[in-house]
Order: C-alpha cells, then structure tokens, then sequence
C-alpha cells in the first residue's frame, strides 16, 4: 500500500521534475520495496538507494520524501561526537553550523556541542510508518 501510494505521488509531479529527478525517486521507492526490512536510512544508504550522482541530487530526494507532499520519512539532525555518541539537533542547528560555522546545541543536553568539528554533523530518515 505504501509503495503504491509513494509511487501514485511521484506520477503527480513526473511531468513539472527534470527526468533524472524522478528516475531517482522511483529508485528509492523500489529500494524500500525490496527490502521491506529497513526503516533506518542514512547518508550513504540514501546514495545507493537513489542512485543519485551528486550531493545535491540527494538533498533533492531527501527534501522531497520527507516533505509534506510525501512524508515518506521522517528526518533527524544529528552530531556525532568523539565518542560516536549522538547529539540531536535542530535543522536549523544543521544548516547553521554548515553555512555560518555556527557551533549547534544539542538538544539532549541544551548546550552548544564541545570540541565541534563540522565533519561530524549529518542526518538520517526514517520510514514514517503512521502517515
């Protein structure tokens, strides 16, 4: 059911997205598909879900399926620190301590992230079950 809903949606809008856009999409979809066994999906296997080529391909897709015109998935900011330990952040935190260098809080603890080293901030989805 959520495969086909996915894919109901992504016909909507193949006509107004470039090509490869929607190509991506439905490799996503199908990857979800075949293996029905994963809801954690993070960088790299957002990459090789979608095949995309480039960065911004890829925050094209996660824009995309975790938006309100999807909701396939539910998106997490995080940091990791020197310990792999994970700090939750805001999206604003995220793209505050990408574009400004802005040292993020955690939301865990509500103080800004000691020994901050951009490398170490990312995000995952998760499949959003309850839509």
């Amino acid at each position: 059911m959520l495969i086909e809903q996915q894919k109901k949606l992504i016909d909507e809008i193949s006509l107004i997205l470039p090509p490869d856009t929607i190509v991506n999409f439905y490799n996503v979809i199908d990857y979800i598909n075949d293996h029905r066994h994963i809801s954690y999906y993070p960088i790299t296997r957002l990459r090789e879900a979608s095949r995309c080529r480039n960065d911004e391909q890829l925050l094209n897709i996660v824009k995309y399926f975790c938006g309100a015109h999807s909701r396939l998935f539910k998106i997490t900011y995080c940091y990791y620190d020197q310990d792999s330990e994970e700090h939750q952040i805001t999206s604003e935190a995220y793209f505050n301590a990408l574009i400004n260098g802005k040292v993020p809080v955690s939301l865990k603890t509500g103080r800004e992230i000691e020994y901050f080293d951009d490398k170490n901030i990312s995000f995952y989805c998760k499949l959003n079950v309850e839509q």
